[in-house]
């Protein structure tokens, strides 16, 4: 086979096609990073730009090493958070979440994508026996994990105001 004539990739495009998405994608990715500052890092951007978000929502600073263990800022009370995401389609989630608590770690913050669009943060404590019961959980070791759905995503945002009374923090869009 000649490189004038390559088979289109499984999606039905051809090499050219999938070379210029490619170009699309690492020059928007490039323009994300600069404003995160970040220049050229090859980890994840959802996963950058959720540390950023929640750093900018707490009023936190991130830690010295972007690849540490346990934590990804600190708070100007010295509260060290984790920073995670949960990234799916508007119509249906076929990606969930476990939320841990972390010794050491005083919040466990999730962002969550829809579309790539960000639709909340949510704010763990460490200790989620009650945030479990309210969601209805039967998973074990529900004081350290919450297996997070679809579904919890909706009781949390139906009725935030429970939650926060649960020790969760809530933002959601526009953020201001």
């Amino acid at each position: 086979m000649t490189d004038s004539v390559l088979p289109p990739a499984p999606n039905g495009v051809g090499v050219p096609g999938l070379l210029s998405a490619l170009d699309s994608y690492r020059l928007a990715r490039q323009t994300l990073l600069g404003t995160l500052g970040l220049g050229q890092s090859n980890r994840d951007p959802l996963a950058e730009f959720a540390e950023h978000l929640v750093a900018a929502l707490l009023g936190a600073r991130l830690a010295e090493s972007r690849v540490q263990a346990n934590y990804d800022l600190i708070s100007t009370d010295g509260e060290h958070v984790q920073v995670k995401y949960l990234a799916n389609p508007v119509s249906h989630w076929p990606n969930e979440h476990t939320v841990r608590s972390i010794p050491g770690v005083d919040w466990y913050a999730l962002v969550v994508y829809e579309a790539f669009a960000v639709t909340s943060v949510l704010a763990f404590p460490p200790d989620l026996t009650e945030i479990c019961s309210a969601l209805g959980k039967r998973h074990p070791g529900q004081s350290t994990s919450l297996q997070f759905t679809r579904r919890n995503w909706w009781t949390v945002r139906d009725d935030v105001d429970a939650f926060r009374q649960l020790g969760m923090r809530v933002w959601f869009p526009p953020f201001a």
